[in-house]
């Protein structure tokens, strides 16, 4: 899975590239989501749902003080991503193989600085590697850390969130997958509620109260020729699923 890989790739530059990452980051950036494996989801339900009940869910905003990723790696040194929290302030360098003596196509790490939300009292970082992403989310009073598979999804009280991953490895039905990944944003820290590989992409996502999440989706192979279809978009035979977090 995408999020495993960067997560290795992430470990081998802090062993062989200490000299280049302050020491604070290093001890830092590691996953501390507590999870849960599927016996422990007895509650937990994913079904089918359809196009009124989607309709009729709620699309929730970014986060007051988060924002969408614009950055797109170029030739140029990018200053390094710095982000002061209660504890201590973090700085993560970014490596360009490209303006870097040293360094190889595979180490390429580019940081963002997605912002800081005061509901969640988090910031959100974004890494771009050679092959793939993560999001990181940093607990502003902790430092703690967080890693993500994609950008979040917040329910309407900003307690829960859902991301996902599109994986062109799925070695299932179709050439496409998602990997899909819902949290609750516990006191104590995140918790990982749910997670698995669907065959169907999700295109949009909305939220009805804030345990109840709708999603529209397509099936791997349709998501795929939907991307390069400039005429036909709306003919797509969509799925409607929700997953019921109770």
């Amino acid at each position: 899975m995408k999020n495993i890989l960067a997560s290795l790739l992430f470990g081998l530059f802090l062993t062989g590239c200490k000299k280049d990452v302050p020491a604070e980051q290093d001890s830092i950036v590691t996953d501390s989501i507590a999870g849960t494996d599927a016996e422990a989801e007895p509650d937990l339900k994913v079904e089918d749902s359809n196009a009124a009940e989607f309709a009729g869910g709620t699309v929730t905003a970014l986060l007051d003080g988060f924002k969408k990723s614009t950055h797109k790696p170029d030739t140029l040194l990018k200053p390094p991503a710095v982000i002061n929290t209660q504890k201590q302030k973090l700085v993560f360098k970014n490596i360009n193989p490209y303006a870097q003596k040293g360094y190889h196509d595979e180490d390429e790490m580019f940081y963002t600085n997605l912002g800081y939300s005061k509901k969640i009292d988090k910031h959100l970082l974004f890494v771009e590697y050679y092959e793939g992403d993560s999001y990181f989310l940093i607990d502003h009073a902790t430092a703690k850390t967080d890693t993500i598979n994609g950008m979040p999804n917040f329910s309407p009280d900003a307690g829960k969130m859902i991301s996902y991953y599109i994986s062109p490895y799925n070695e299932r039905k179709y050439l496409l997958s998602a990997e899909v990944t819902v949290f609750d944003l516990a006191k104590n820290g995140t918790v990982r509620l749910h997670s698995d590989t669907y065959d169907y992409i999700p295109c949009e996502i909305r939220w009805k109260g804030n345990n109840t999440i709708l999603i529209k989706a397509l099936e791997g192979d349709d998501y795929d020729k939907m991307q390069s279809d400039t005429i036909s978009k709306n003919n797509y035979n969509y799925l409607y699923k929700k997953i019921i977090l109770k």
